[in-house]
């Protein structure tokens, strides 16, 4: 298997490679850099046509470059040029060629430093891929040798999130890195979802951490009947008056990862956002993990 991290020519990769290289060595996985020569063929003389590609394969060779000189001796990799009509489609058909265990994509260009920036490639691959979609964020950086210190499977009480987490935490068993559940909420949801004044807002956060609680606890005994267990799992939870806050309310590891599962309402196969989701991914301090709804039953499948 494979991590392949997506490469685009003419931009800063940096942010990806860093995130596929510790995949890749948390996971004992292959890395192949793959960029995409997605020139729309233009109605022009085919003397043109054939300038414009050669321009354009430049353009991915140097970017290929840029990457062989930051990749580690201690990590099998390759790094390829790919021909396909759109740098989603052209993705996606590498991750089926190179029977890919995550697909990585990087920020966009203008997005806040240390946080997650969706593209317009990297939206398209959030609503077509069939396999879990690494985000990195803006500026990502890891050090050398670095390995995944932990893995942190977001819940939201919803049971597509449940699912999510029985996958991480084979992830976690068949990779020895350590895992944990984490919830976030802001207060006012929170206290909205229940109905009531301001004035017993703390004694409703405690009461929505003591469900949260009482959940995961049920998940973590169905964990416990699996042939193929984690380590210790940790619960976290995390509140403050807005997303950003709740989401800085916990510790985190570097390197770490949170495994985000997708909506209930996307397509079977398919990974789609849900508005609790994507408040998480807007506001993570750490790369992001989609998985589609697939989850549970990819993941479990040789511990059932």
């Amino acid at each position: 298997m494979s991590i392949v991290v997506g490469i685009a020519p003419g931009q800063d990769n940096r942010a990806a490679v860093e995130l596929g290289i510790v995949l890749a060595r948390s996971y004992g996985h292959r890395l192949v850099a793959a960029a995409i020569d997605s020139a729309a063929f233009p109605m022009s003389p085919v003397h043109f046509e054939s300038e414009y590609q050669k321009k354009l394969r430049s353009v991915a060779e140097v970017a290929l470059d840029d990457v062989r000189a930051i990749l580690p001796d201690d990590i099998e990799s390759e790094c390829v040029i790919h021909g396909a009509r759109s740098s989603r489609r052209g993705l996606l058909e590498m991750c089926q060629k190179e029977n890919a265990y995550r697909l990585v994509v990087g920020p966009a260009a203008d997005g806040k430093p240390g946080r997650i920036a969706l593209g317009s490639v990297s939206t398209g691959l959030l609503h077509s891929a069939s396999l879990p979609v690494a985000l990195a964020p803006v500026g990502y950086r890891a050090a050398p040798g670095a390995r995944l210190r932990r893995i942190t499977a977001a819940y939201s009480g919803s049971s597509t999130s449940a699912d999510l987490i029985l996958g991480a935490a084979m992830v976690s068993a068949e990779s020895g890195v350590p895992f944990r559940i984490a919830s976030f909420a802001p207060r006012s949801r929170v206290v909205s979802a229940a109905g009531v004044g301001l004035d017993v807002e703390s004694g409703v956060i405690d009461e929505w951490a003591k469900v949260i609680r009482r959940d995961t606890d049920e998940i973590l005994c169905s964990i416990d009947q699996l042939q193929i267990k984690p380590g210790e799992t940790d619960v976290a939870i995390g509140t403050g008056p807005d997303w950003a806050s709740a989401l800085t309310a916990v510790e985190w590891e570097d390197p770490e990862a949170m495994m985000l599962g997708s909506s209930g309402l996307g397509a079977l196969k398919r990974v789609s956002l849900g508005s609790h989701a994507m408040r998480i991914l807007q506001h993570s301090p750490v790369p992001i993990v989609v998985v589609p709804r697939r989850a549970k039953s990819d993941y479990t499948a040789s511990a059932v």
